[in-house]
């Protein structure tokens, strides 16, 4: 939830702060100042909370406001603050003035820093956000997705290239598609696609990107931008979750939609992907080998603290008359399809051939501009109660 509207903030009993910070001291003196301002009972969180909680936690105390500590775990503290940025505004707190700190902590997302935790410091963070509030509009945050496969071979990369091209065509005005699978590099092979450069080139200058490095790292294509994959499948992708944090701080300032294209839940979940982005769009076909690897991808991100409403199941190439039914699908899997795409290999393969988007009028393309606007306008379909399966019961989802 962004920060909300305040009757006057510029005075700090408006404020509602949570305070994340394991460091006895620093909690002890941010605690004193916030009650000296007249803030008492604050909730304070005593231990980092694990990545992706961030929004529950702010919800749950009802907080436009977080400290968060950067002194006990840099790197962890870091990610917090990027999660924490997209719900609240965000105090970074460090003993320090670490001009290098202060700035990864501002790229993340963070408002503030402060290293001299006294009242006078304290009022004027509150000052200088309620003087930014006031002056400026509230700013939109691109959304990201990640797109899967549950098996490889569903069709994934088609359908994330197809998206990013269906949310332009619907109006997005600034799409970026990501080929984050180093080994298949589908994406260039579609669009017929060539670039020096790939998604390890903008990690590796992560410290000093800007806006005139990205442009020369991506490929303009069909009114979106492509960042590639290598060109050498044997190129090595290294993303640390703070990577993956530092790099969507700067892609959600510049893009309304950005797509990543991955090889599998395992890589969404590695790179902290899974936990930093909005939905996960998993792809299968209604095959049951394909539908036996889903299951347990499902099982997987679940394990990971992934919640099943963050998870848009799309069943690809869908033919009721061969393979398992959409109803029987959700049974297996105790999740409902989002859409099922039709299975219009052909006219798919020949776009492919000549490198070209899929025509507007394909079943397909409408479809998946239906799962564009579905969600970018957030509207979820309810999920429909499992039901027994008899010969499908050894695949079904194991309590």
């Amino acid at each position: 939830m962004p920060l909300s509207p305040l009757a006057n903030p510029a005075d700090p009993s408006a404020w509602r702060p949570l305070v994340v910070c394991p460091d006895p001291e620093l909690t002890r003196r941010m605690l004193n100042v916030l009650r000296d301002l007249g803030l008492p009972d604050i909730p304070h969180i005593p231990e980092y909370p694990r990545t992706g909680s961030m929004a529950a936690l702010g919800a749950e105390y009802h907080a436009n406001i977080c400290f968060v500590d950067l002194l006990t775990n840099e790197e962890h503290a870091l990610l917090l603050v990027a999660e924490a940025a997209v719900e609240m505004a965000v105090v970074s707190l460090h003993p320090h003035h670490d001009a290098e700190l202060i700035l990864r902590a501002l790229r993340r997302g963070a408002s503030d820093f402060l290293s001299d935790l006294t009242t006078e410091q304290v009022s004027g963070v509150f000052e200088r956000l309620r003087k930014s509030r006031v002056s400026s509009q509230p700013r939109a945050v691109g959304a990201v997705y990640c797109v899967m496969p549950g098996k490889p071979g569903c069709g994934a990369s088609t359908l994330a290239a197809q998206f990013a091209i269906e949310s332009h065509r619907l109006g997005v005005p600034r799409v970026l598609l990501i080929d984050a699978d180093f080994l298949t590099a589908s994406v260039a092979f579609q669009l017929k696609l060539r670039s020096d450069f790939h998604l390890g080139d903008a990690l590796r200058d992560l410290k000093r990107m800007d806006v005139d490095l990205w442009s020369r790292l991506t490929v303009p294509c069909h009114g979106i931008d492509v960042l590639l994959g290598p060109e050498d499948c044997s190129t090595p992708l290294c993303m640390t979750r703070a990577d993956a944090s530092e790099l969507l701080t700067f892609l959600r300032d510049r893009y309304d939609v950005v797509i990543f294209d991955l090889p599998g839940p395992g890589m969404a979940v590695d790179t902290g992907l899974a936990l930093l982005t909005g939905d996960l769009i998993l792809v299968t076909t209604n095959e049951l080998s394909a539908l036996h690897a889903t299951r347990r991808a499902i099982e997987y991100l679940e394990r990971s603290g992934i919640t099943r409403d963050r998870i848009k199941l799309v069943l690809n190439r869908y033919t009721p008359h061969t393979g398992i039914k959409r109803e029987d699908v959700r049974t297996v899997l105790q999740l409902d399809p989002i859409t099922a795409l039709a299975n219009d290999y052909q006219a798919i393969q020949s776009a492919i051939l000549e490198g070209r988007p899929l025509s507007e009028a394909l079943s397909f393309s409408r479809s998946v501009a239906n799962l564009a606007r579905t969600l970018c306008n957030h509207k979820e379909e309810s999920p429909a109660q499992a039901r027994s399966g008899g010969w499908l019961s050894f695949l079904t989802r194991r309590k």
